[in-house]
């Protein structure tokens, strides 16, 4: 990888994109890198990386988020590392800010060559000396997903110079209006797509979990996802108070017990009122959980939750997923129920959830549960015997918050009491 100027990582979740990108990063010259990632990646994942390995320490980290004015603010900041997420690109090129390196985190949101984002990247791409691009799904709707992708790092130089181009001596029509002519979808010609991966190997990386992992592992990754600021202050006066004004309505909290309910329902976006009535709060959760969804890209993924107004949010989010129940076991074993939405207490015992039809699967803790055996049970279900494949567990936790004692509780660091007392602050 240190001999190219331009590469892509295609590399599966749990294989190191982050720290590979930054690593070749810190071996370059001297420069000012541009990161572009989904929001919630932008602001609590790379910054952290570079604190998690000795060799990357010294790089700072300025995350160019927020309002314009804060925007503009971290721009004039002296770093090594300028980090912002897909929504500001199109206002960052406006700056006309330089940088030397460029890295696009999950480039398959660059796909659409007709898009605000990619046009705008497009005119500046030559102004980078070395380009990256990192996913685990390069090719999430087929082949012809790879030519803008590709054309960050070479410029059209070996898939083309325009899309029609591409689809001319590639593809072939499949579907059109036979009266209009407008064409509905495109297949690609029989042998293109080795051509295709014969032409981009010398700059392109990709590696599978299955060939470098003993199976079956299980890769625990903790997710910390910083809240707003805003909602950071309420989250801190219902916890000093036990009383808060949320969506218009008073919450309070009668206990102690009473309080720590409360603050996991806001944890995860949505807090109960007195007539149980789930008062939105943020969405934190289900902005990341997006884009593990569109990383895992089709992998099979389990989302675990405890609160029903959760499960009301994530249906929202996620119209495709289906509540977990008996009919749904088989065709989600299969393959054929790309997500699952699992309550612990019912997910957790007794149902066998291996799935080995792609390379990894996928478990998603959305809300994080005090019991210790609920969440144990619940991932066996999936990481057990008969599971082939590797398994990534994630864990959204909302840093700062009881969402960090919780977890303690669960890696069976302090029991539960422990972390109550530490939560609420009344040891």
């Amino acid at each position: 990888m240190r001999t190219k100027e331009n590469l892509g990582l295609f590399m599966e979740p749990g294989l190191g994109k982050t720290v590979t990108a930054l690593t070749l990063i810190a071996e370059s010259p001297p420069g000012r890198t541009l990161i572009v990632a989904p929001k919630r990646v932008a602001e609590s994942v790379w910054a952290e990386e570079c604190q998690q390995w000795a060799h990357l320490a010294h790089l700072r980290a300025s995350k160019v988020m927020g309002t314009p004015k804060e925007r503009l603010a971290a721009l004039e900041v002296k770093a090594d590392l300028y980090i912002t997420n897909v929504e500001n690109l199109v206002w960052l090129i406006e700056q006309e800010a330089k940088f030397d390196y460029l890295i696009v985190d999950e480039s398959s949101r660059f796909k659409d060559p007709s898009s605000k984002r990619f046009k705008a990247l497009k005119k500046v791409l030559k102004d980078f000396k070395r380009r990256f691009i990192l996913t685990g799904t390069p090719t999430p709707q087929g082949y012809a997903d790879l030519w803008s992708q590709v054309g960050i790092l070479d410029l059209g130089q070996r898939l083309g110079k325009s899309m029609t181009g591409f689809r001319e001596t590639y593809m072939h029509v499949t579907d059109r209006n036979q009266r209009t002519g407008v064409v509905y979808a495109w297949g690609l010609n029989d042998g293109a797509a080795a051509v295709i991966e014969g032409k981009i190997k010398d700059i392109c990386v990709s590696l599978k979990a299955s060939d470098y992992l003993q199976l079956p592992p299980l890769m625990n990754v903790e997710h910390r996802l910083p809240l707003d600021a805003d909602v950071m202050a309420k989250y801190k006066e219902l916890k000093k108070t036990m009383v808060a004004e949320i969506a218009g309505d008073t919450v309070t909290a009668v206990t102690a017990a009473v309080l720590a309910g409360k603050l996991l329902q806001f944890t995860s976006g949505a807090v109960y009122n007195e007539e149980k009535e789930a008062l939105h709060v943020h969405d934190t959760k289900i902005e990341f959980l997006e884009s593990i969804i569109e990383e895992a890209g089709g992998a099979p993924t389990i989302i675990f939750y405890n609160f029903q107004s959760s499960l009301a949010r994530l249906q929202r989010a996620l119209p495709y997923g289906r509540v977990l129940q008996t009919s749904y076991i088989e065709p989600w074993r299969e393959g054929r129920v790309p997500v699952l939405f699992a309550h612990p207490q019912s997910g957790g015992i007794g149902l066998n959830l291996q799935c080995n039809t792609h390379s990894v699967a996928h478990c998603v803790w959305f809300d994080l549960p005090w019991s210790s055996e609920l969440y144990i049970q619940a991932n066996a279900r999936v990481y057990r015997q008969g599971q082939l494949k590797p398994v990534v567990l994630h864990h959204l936790i909302a840093a700062d918050t009881i969402d960090e004692q919780v977890l303690e509780v669960l890696a069976g660091k302090i029991n539960t009491q422990a972390a109550l007392l530490a939560a609420l602050n009344l040891h």
